[in-house]
């Protein structure tokens, strides 16, 4: 566009800077835009509702699809969740999450694939090239260091440039390299400046070093000015309608604040994604062909930890007790802004092993309460208030007049969820930013409850309102808060829960109401309420006794689904007391007991040197349950490899927290020291160390071998030779780790004792056949970033390259050198 004299032309062409609405951006046909529809990942397609009405299939989170080590797994999964999306006309894929998990108490590390910026960086351009191959773009959030939650929207990380390079922006790095088509700027702060607007990111490091052609978009609500993001590379401000850009860059076109040509050229970019999503096709797979994908994805996910006495799988005549809250209330996923509500045909663990184990199961205890912030109320079987055919919650919606006033109902639902969130308008009530800034609406969810039997009942409820409980009329407390203008989306998941305890009595209904006053100008609106009898005293004893009577007691520990939230960190790395006694309990009376910690992040294990195995399943997706009985009774095996560090204590990992400082400030003074390089650097012995996970074969590792690359397209090959002996085959994941040696043999101080560069997953057949593994090293596994230069440059010097089983289990060690320019000057001697 050569004349932009034409004020029509400038505001159709800066109008594309933002988005239409919450989803979507506006569309220009003669410029080739077309209207672009943005969904969340990265678990499964979101439909945006975030309640019952959302079902979607839903993958393992980024931790297990990490922990599987396998490109191939997750590039399977992407390319379901590629097919998922096109069949819902949706144009942009809002993942894979390719922050590192750099404390272990950071809220959202069941998005991350790991510690590691190798590992990332691989796993996550395998899940983009399987969600683009169906023409559907995978956008590479949140760049960059947007790797914990507390104060996300204002923190300033504090970094130095040879650490930004070779750690957190290694995996976005890598995503350039697979041609992912689009990017998301963080909330936070870098070194002073928002990534939204910051230039050496979105220009230098994006466009210049990497040469990357594709669309940046802000996080949601993430810009902050106008002139900033447009001059440093912004292309999109989400969502719609347009509150920094759209209107307001062309004005800063005509106040001479802003070149027509960045605004040029994020049309373009929109207009090149616009052709690259416009050629898919919507041909989702049958049903059971995409579960079994999820399924074979879960299982080789799983890390079995130790596995003393051959406690797994389980014998075919064992009689077995089935323990703990997360066996039958199990964790699928986490609880931020791209849940999705599982299909009917979903089963738990409990209702998989029952299939599976028939008359060997034993007994089913809790043994220890689910401890949710806010129970669901559906297990008590509450009856729609105007519908009571229905299971769950008569939703009616009114306005709140000056005088105080409240309307008949404008709207009415019928919902079976007690989590109730809206974006932007209300059902009857209308645009949330058109309410005045007193009580202006009201929401009541109700509902007919009869109950089973005599007690006390609690109730839980929280809001970004004012919340008050009914029970048949008659106000039995109150609660809730005002929504947060920063941070309404964090606030909805986390603000305070009041609990209400009731005298109910045995078959007697009585009406439930949930009532939430609001006020206008906010974001969003939500009320979220639920409920539960009294614990019972005698839980643990009785899985105490089922225990001690069977010949393998399965724990079932672990987190609930709104354990991981958006805009909060964790404040522990503990299990809830109760299920860590109840461990202890069962560990006691039962010498074969296997625990399934059903927890996508690192937590603390002081009970496990005395549990016969250990099995970590994350947040595993809706598989979980089929995947799981199938791992436990040896159909199929346990494939994954720590993709993070579990420390001893807490206090042994290098960031055990993230809060920022009283000004703001994030500082990463670890430098490049993050995850096991933290723990290889101060020779401190983890509880169980990154790559660490333990198969049923028996791989026998034979000869390693290091040569030059015949094809020249690699620096070297290293690898080793696998069989199976007499035995079964099985997974084996081959890891490659570079070193660099001083004059002492040591590492340079500030710098990774070692550091990965390579690792295959393969599959080993059963007896003595031999398989050869072949893995690339490159010159670039050889380097450090220089400041100075800020580009690039060989670390010359001695190097041991060493093949191992994980970050501790190092099979043969190669010594090489590699010269100034990045290639071995001497051939490597073993």
């Amino acid at each position: 566009m050569n004349d932009l004299d034409d004020l029509n032309d400038l505001n159709s062409l800066a109008r594309l800077t933002a988005g239409a609405d919450m989803r979507t951006t506006h569309s220009d046909p003669e410029r080739q835009v077309r209207a672009l529809r943005l969904v969340d990942g990265p678990m499964g397609v979101t439909g945006g509702l975030l309640d019952e009405r959302d079902v979607s299939l839903l993958a393992p989170c980024g931790a297990a699809l990490a922990a599987t080590w396998n490109p191939g797994t997750v590039r399977a999964v992407g390319e379901l969740l590629g097919e998922q999306a096109a069949a819902r006309d949706v144009d942009v894929l809002l993942g894979p999450n390719l922050n590192l998990s750099r404390s272990p108490a950071g809220g959202r590390n069941f998005e991350h694939f790991g510690e590691d910026p190798y590992l990332a960086g691989t796993l996550g351009a395998a899940w983009i090239t399987g969600v683009q191959s169906k023409g559907v773009a995978a956008c590479a959030k949140h760049l960059v260091c947007n790797d914990t939650e507390t104060g996300r929207h204002g923190y300033d990380v504090r970094i130095d440039e040879q650490t930004l390079h070779e750690v957190y922006l290694a995996p976005f790095a890598a995503a350039a390299r697979a041609g992912v088509w689009a990017m998301m700027a963080a909330y936070n702060k870098v070194n002073g400046r928002h990534c939204a607007e910051h230039p050496d990111l979105l220009t230098r490091v994006l466009r210049e070093q990497w040469g990357w052609d594709g669309v940046v978009t802000s996080d949601w609500f993430g810009t902050h000015s106008t002139v900033g993001p447009l001059t440093a590379g912004l292309d999109l401000e989400m969502p719609g309608p347009a509150r920094h850009l759209g209107p307001a860059a062309a004005t800063a076109v005509r106040a001479g604040d802003v070149s027509v040509t960045a605004v040029e050229h994020a049309v373009e970019r929109l207009a090149l994604l616009s052709r690259r999503t416009s050629g898919r096709l919507p041909r989702p797979r049958p049903a059971a062909e995409a579960r079994r994908v999820l399924h074979g994805a879960a299982a080789d996910s799983f890390v079995l930890l130790k596995n003393d006495r051959s406690a797994l799988p389980l014998a075919d005549d064992a009689s077995v007790a089935v323990i703990g809250p997360n066996a039958d209330e199990p964790a699928y996923q986490g609880g931020t802004f791209a849940r999705i509500a599982l299909g009917p045909e979903v089963r738990t663990p409990l209702a998989a092993l029952r299939d599976t184990l028939g008359h060997r199961l034993a007994a089913h205890e809790p043994g220890a309460p689910s401890e949710p912030r806010v129970p669901s109320l559906l297990p008590l079987g509450p009856r729609a208030a105007d519908a009571p055919d229905h299971l769950g919650f008569t939703v009616t919606y009114h306005r709140i007049s000056t005088d105080g006033a409240v309307s008949e109902p404008l709207a009415t639902d019928t919902r079976a969820t007690g989590l109730l969130v809206w974006f932007t308008e209300l059902p009857g009530i209308g645009a949330l930013a058109g309410l005045p800034a007193a009580p202006a609406g009201l929401v009541r969810a109700s509902c007919l409850l009869t109950p089973d039997s005599d007690g006390t009942y609690d109730f839980h409820f929280a809001g970004t309102g004012d919340v008050r409980l009914f029970i048949d009329g008659a106000e039995a407390g109150r609660g809730g808060s005002r929504a947060r203008p920063a941070d309404v989306m964090g606030a909805l998941l986390h603000g305070d829960v009041t609990r209400i305890p009731v005298e109910l009595a045995a078959g007697r209904q009585v009406r439930v109401d949930f009532e939430m006053r609001f006020t206008g100008g906010g974001r969003a609106q939500g009320m979220q309420f639920g409920g539960r009898p009294t614990v019972p005293a005698d839980l643990a004893e009785r899985a105490v006794r089922a225990a001690r009577t069977a010949d393998t007691a399965i724990v079932f520990a672990g987190v609930t689904q709104d354990s991981s939230l958006e805009s909060q960190d964790r404040d522990s790395l503990a299990l809830p007391t109760a299920q860590t006694d109840l461990i202890e309990r069962v560990c006691a009376v039962n010498p074969r007991t296997v625990v399934v910690v059903n927890a996508p992040f690192a937590v603390d294990m002081p009970w496990a040197d005395r549990a016969a195995a250990v099995l970590l399943t994350w947040f595993p997706g809706q598989e979980y349950g089929p995947a799981l009985a199938d791992v436990l009774t040896g159909v199929l095996e346990p494939g994954g490899r720590l993709p993070v560090t579990l420390a001893r204590k807490d206090s042994d990992h290098a960031v055990p927290s993230a809060d920022p400082t009283g000004d703001g400030g994030l500082a990463y003074t670890e430098g490049v020291l993050v995850g096991h390089r933290h723990f290889d650097a101060l020779r401190t012995t983890p509880r169980f160390c990154f790559g660490h996970g333990l198969g049923y074969a028996d791989i026998r590792w034979r000869a390693a071998h290091l040569h030059a690359d015949p094809t020249g397209r690699h620096l070297a090959l290293a690898g080793v030779t696998l069989d199976s002996g007499a035995g079964q085959g099985g997974k084996e994941v081959v890891q490659v780790y570079a070193a660099p040696l001083t004059e002492t043999g040591t590492g340079e101080p500030g710098r990774p004792e070692q550091h990965l560069v390579g690792f295959a997953a393969v599959q080993v057949g059963p007896g003595p056949a031999k398989l050869r593994v072949d893995i690339p090293l490159n010159a670039r596994d050889f380097s450090v970033w220089d400041p100075r230069t800020r580009g690039w440059r060989p670390r010359a010097g001695r190097w041991e390259i060493r093949l191992a089983r994980s970050s501790r289990e190092v099979f043969h060690r190669f010594r090489v050198y590699v010269d100034r320019t990045g290639t071995f000057r001497a051939g490597p001697t073993g």
